[in-house]
């Protein structure tokens, strides 16, 4: 790989991210004239890292490099860990699972050569990680491993802007997106019936598919007002929708079996339609910063209020119910939640960023566009970025513009002197500029990305 001489230089190892040192990943090594030594990725803190380069430019194996790192064993070589956190991460493409295989000197050839990479860098051996993989029920394949799990999606959380994209609708300026947007307030807001021989039916949060379309077929009020195709319109895709096993269950797949504590959770999403890929994406996002938000309010009475020992037993049992301290990752987000997606997905994404960290919640997010990819206001939370090659102009204006360290005085390559755009196009497959506000040098690092522990899916096969 390439070494770039870069001024001022900098001198042993590197840390990015944060400062506390309670949760330190071995990131890499650098690659820089002078300095050999290790960089190191410090997650202590509830973070934000936008991770962007252009297809095969290594990413995606980065980005796994790094994840992994939080899902060792609790003595291991490539991280240090006081508090563990659970780690989330959202595949569109399906090359994440993957990571179930260790990576050995036996066995297949692409297995050979990852762990021959690993061979190469000369101070680590192959270690074990903790993974867990997870299928969109009805998505499975008889080609899968057997230790894949079906993940349904909780019905009780969608909303009407959900429902709407599902059915292909705009909420407001259809009529079956209104009439969807009813439906779905009546059901579990407002109740509906009460005359014209039908019995009222009360309001229920915990509601299925089924209720939603009773409203419509059968509350007086509706059938007065939209048109019996409109109703059949949209109650036609909510029975085919309602027949899928992802839409089996009210409470869906529990959080908790997601996000664990010391464990890589990978959802692979490559197999469903778009809209239904930014409907999960979406509710996952929402889930977990409503569910950590009430969690972190039972850490703060538990670490602040001066309560009985019954009161804290019962409140610390409350707590187990409830998510951890999580990262939620997600790889090629221009694919899961792309510009033009519907305003309820970005507006997730963006609430995710502004507040997650107050509630214990991290994102990292790899993206090949990083123009669009979230909000300017969501991007002013970013806090560490990783920038892999990059081809197009527009693309590494992005991302030069929003660096979090002073450019150095001086890059020079092969003995030719080049800016810093020409250094972004410049990089080689596995090698990275990390760029953090809480860097221990004054200036962002060039550096390559340390070898997997376990196998990366994302060659052609």
């Amino acid at each position: 790989m390439k070494t770039f001489d870069i001024e001022p230089r900098v001198n042993g190892a590197i840390h990015v991210g944060g400062t506390k040192r309670e949760a330190v990943v071995l990131a890499g090594r650098m690659a820089e004239r002078g300095n050999a030594e290790n960089l190191y990725f410090d997650g202590s803190d509830n973070f934000v890292v936008f991770e962007v380069g252009k297809r095969g430019s290594g990413k995606s194996y980065g980005m796994g490099s790094l994840l992994e790192g939080f899902a060792t064993a609790e003595t291991s070589r490539i991280s240090n860990h006081k508090e563990r956190r659970a780690v989330l991460l959202l595949d569109p493409l399906d090359i994440h699972w993957t990571a179930l295989l260790p990576l050995s000197a036996e066995g297949p050839d692409s297995l050979k050569r990852q762990h021959d990479v690993l061979r190469k860098w000369g101070t680590l051996d192959v270690e074990p990680i903790t993974v867990r993989v997870f299928v969109p029920a009805g998505y499975g394949w008889d080609v899968d491993r057997p230790e894949f799990r079906e993940y349904q999606i909780p019905v009780r959380s969608l909303t009407a802007g959900d429902w709407a994209l599902l059915i292909k609708a705009d909420l407001v300026t259809e009529t079956r997106g209104r009439l969807i947007d009813e439906a779905y307030r009546k059901t579990t807001e407002l109740g509906w019936g009460g005359r014209d021989g039908v019995p009222r039916r009360d309001p229920i949060a915990d509601y299925a598919i089924a209720d939603l379309i009773d409203c419509i077929e059968q509350d007086p009020e509706i059938a007065g007002f939209y048109a019996s195709e409109t109703c059949r319109s949209v109650v036609q895709p909510l029975r085919a929708l309602a027949r899928m096993p992802l839409f089996a269950s009210r409470e869906g797949t529990a959080m908790t079996e997601l996000a664990q504590v010391g464990v890589l959770s990978i959802l692979c999403l490559a197999r469903l339609p778009e809209d239904l890929r930014t409907v999960v994406t979406t509710v996952l996002v929402r889930k977990l910063r409503s569910d950590r938000m009430y969690a972190s309010q039972v850490r703060r009475r538990l670490a602040l209020a001066p309560d009985d020992d019954v009161t804290r037993q019962r409140l610390t049992e409350e707590l187990s119910h409830h998510v951890p301290r999580t990262i939620l990752a997600i790889d090629e987000a221009q694919v899961l939640m792309p510009a033009r997606s519907s305003s309820t997905a970005r507006q997730a994404l963006d609430s995710y960023v502004l507040e997650g960290r107050n509630y214990g919640l991290s994102l990292w997010l790899a993206t090949q566009r990083p123009k669009g990819a979230i909000s300017d206001a969501a991007a002013s939370q970013i806090d560490t970025f990783i920038i892999h090659r990059l081809s197009v102009a527009e693309d590494i204006g992005a991302v030069c513009g929003l660096l979090q360290n002073a450019e150095p005085d001086r890059i020079r390559l092969n003995n030719r002197d080049i800016d810093l755009a020409e250094l972004v196009r410049s990089l080689d497959v596995g090698q990275a500029i990390f760029s953090s506000s809480n860097s221990t040098g004054a200036r962002f690092v060039v550096a390559n990305v340390r070898p997997r522990m376990v196998a990366h899916g994302g060659e052609a096969f």
